[in-house]
């Protein structure tokens, strides 16, 4: 899994915090100020922590934004957004079966057309 973008998340992390985002499976910016899912997390590991972080720290802090995962072996793309307590999760771009998405164009099944000259 490939991941860019952000949670921004409001009040900072500070301190220890930063110790407790990180076992989460989130790694915080260095204010505190965001979080982004670290590289060797799978998306779904991604996104049931980040519910759970937000379960846990809901009181405390607001989230908000989104991360884009790019799976590098299926060729999928899914936005994991955060807004108003609620994590979403939306294929944006499903993996293509090989074969069907061909570019080639099968001659034999297209007539001929002749163009005719413009007087």
């Amino acid at each position: 899994m490939e991941y860019a973008g952000a949670v921004e998340v409001l009040p900072p992390f500070r301190g220890s915090a930063q110790d407790w985002v990180r076992g989460s499976g989130w790694t915080p910016s260095a204010d505190g100020k965001t979080i982004r899912p670290r590289g060797g997390i799978s998306l779904d590991e991604c996104i049931g922590s980040l519910r759970a972080l937000i379960a846990l720290d809901a009181a405390e802090r607001s989230y908000a934004g989104v991360v884009a995962a790019y799976d590098t072996s299926s060729r999928e793309l899914v936005t994991v957004s955060v807004r108003d307590g609620r994590v979403t999760r939306r294929i944006v771009r499903r993996s293509a079966a090989s074969g069907e998405d061909s570019n080639v164009i099968d001659l034999a099944t297209h007539p001929r057309t002749s163009s005719r000259r413009i007087s």
